[in-house]
């Protein structure tokens, strides 16, 4: 096998695996430990309160260290899905 299509097929195979990766979706928490949320958005009013730094980590590992979805946040999901 020559080198171009060495070159070829591994690239080929990079471009195959990297497509079908998941990306992970990325949310907000607020980093004292009295805190058990995390936010969809920046913005929530529910992040405008925090006394300390806001992390950008991923949902999967937000809820590991048992983090749940914002009160506020969930409200609103709710109110669009019913609309």
């Amino acid at each position: 096998m020559t080198n171009t299509k060495k070159l070829l097929l591994t690239f080929s195979l990079f471009i195959f695996l990297t497509a079908f990766q998941t990306q992970e979706k990325e949310v907000f928490i607020c980093t004292t430990k009295s805190s058990k949320t995390y936010h969809l958005k920046k913005e929530c009013k529910g992040l405008k309160r925090c006394k300390s730094k806001i992390k950008k980590i991923t949902k999967k590992k937000a809820e590991n260290v048992g983090r749940i979805l914002c009160k506020l946040e969930k409200k609103e999901i709710k109110t669009k899905e019913k609309s």
